[in-house]
């Protein structure tokens, strides 16, 4: 009974995973079969260095995202099939693959700290659904010649508390934070070895780090699952000679820092993230840094949302006949306060516009609510003075 009930399972995964690749096969407009559009080959890849391909190496690590852009448009316009000629067309397909990483920000700090292979590894869940339709059977059924798909492993992210002034939250400031973090070493790039020619692919598993073994599940059905290799520890290589700057470590700990920008009307609380800033390791996608900004306490104002609230003191005299006062305000410009008559103890008053302004609309304001506090005398009144205050209020 227990045979012919996991039949009936089997045929029916059968159907989903046909309908579910007639289904891509559709949404991809008879992409499938279609020839592909001419790329670096996934060996021309691995060979190069995309920093050395746009004439960058020397400068690597501070090559900012105007001078990779610059160097693109530069050797694009020498090695463009339509102005070089055909021959010339490997060589720009190198130039536009090292742009492509390159470019892109995230990308490169992958490509920095795990290669190439980190940079496949974050393009494959986006290109499985475009180039890969057939993947949609891994999914019923795992395995596979290439067995199950591996997602790249993540460091954890570091949290970071940060008190600024109100006056920053108002105008916007720019600050620093200074924290220890763990950076792949820069002789070895993280390799732990003195040279690439140190670094041997394991024999044991051909250098893919993994072995696959066949598991019988229940009767009938079996199913390769890919393990580590246990003689490479999962990495796929082994080192001949170690480095002689971590020792084979492979990382170092250091000193870094971030510039935090506080752009103005951030709310209270808001999380500055940087992708990609944390700690590093061989092999992992570094995690983020986030930054939780909050306001130090303020002398005069008090910040609720876009809004500003203070407290004026009046004496009795103010709050019988009247006042003036000039408050300084946040960027320093002053805020004019006069009321005429009596002003009631704990009276609110909107001044519209001059509270916060408002992040991504600098050109809108919340309010400041001000609320009068009558603050009554402390020495007892004379006898003529409180003859005066019966015969007159």
């Amino acid at each position: 009974m227990s045979l012919r009930v996991g039949r009936s399972a089997g045929r029916a995964l059968l159907v989903l995973a046909l309908a579910a690749l007639l289904a891509v096969g559709a949404g991809l407009g008879g992409l499938v079969g279609a020839a592909p559009t001419p790329t670096v080959s996934a060996e021309d890849d691995h060979a190069m260095d995309y920093y050395e391909v746009l004439g960058l190496a020397d400068s690597r690590e501070d090559a900012t995202e105007r001078d990779v852009k610059s160097a693109f448009r530069k050797l694009s316009k020498t090695h463009h099939p339509d102005i070089a000629g055909e021959g010339q067309r490997r060589a720009y397909q190198r130039i536009q693959r090292a742009y492509e990483v390159l470019g892109d920000r995230k990308k490169r700090k992958i490509y920095d700290i795990l290669g190439h292979e980190g940079v496949e590894n974050f393009e494959k869940p986006q290109q499985a659904q475009q180039q890969n339709p057939f993947g949609v059977f891994a999914q019923f059924f795992g395995g596979g010649a290439g067995g199950p798909s591996q997602q790249q492993s993540r460091g954890e992210d570091k949290h970071f508390l940060l008190r600024v002034t109100l006056e920053d939250f108002y105008n916007g400031a720019a600050h620093v934070i200074s924290f220890r973090k763990v950076k792949l070493c820069r002789s070895c790039h993280g390799s732990g070895a003195r040279s690439k020619q140190d670094v041997m692919p394991c024999e044991y598993c051909g250098g893919s780090g993994r072995v696959m073994q066949r598991v019988q599940i229940m009767p009938g059905f079996v199913q390769n699952i890919a393990q580590a290799c246990s003689h490479c520890g999962g990495r796929g290589k082994h080192i001949a000679h170690i480095c002689p700057t971590c020792r084979g470590r492979r990382v170092a700990k250091g000193v870094t820092t971030i510039s935090v920008d506080v752009e103005g009307g951030l709310p209270e609380g808001h999380v500055l993230v940087y992708e990609l800033e944390g700690d590093q390791q061989p092999g992992v996608v570094p995690g983020d840094v986030r930054v939780t900004l909050l306001s130090a306490p303020h002398p005069v104002f008090t910040r609720h949302g876009d809004d500003l609230h203070m407290q004026v003191r009046l004496t009795l005299r103010e709050a019988l006949v009247g006042f003036e006062r000039e408050i300084p305000h946040l960027d320093g410009h002053v805020v004019e306060l006069a009321r005429e008559g009596v002003t009631q103890h704990g009276q609110e008053q909107r001044l519209r516009g001059e509270g916060m302004p408002k992040h991504n609309v600098p050109s809108e304001k919340g309010d400041l609510i001000v609320t009068y506090v009558v603050e009554m005398r402390k020495t007892p009144l004379t006898a003529a003075q409180q003859a005066w205050v019966r015969e007159n209020l």
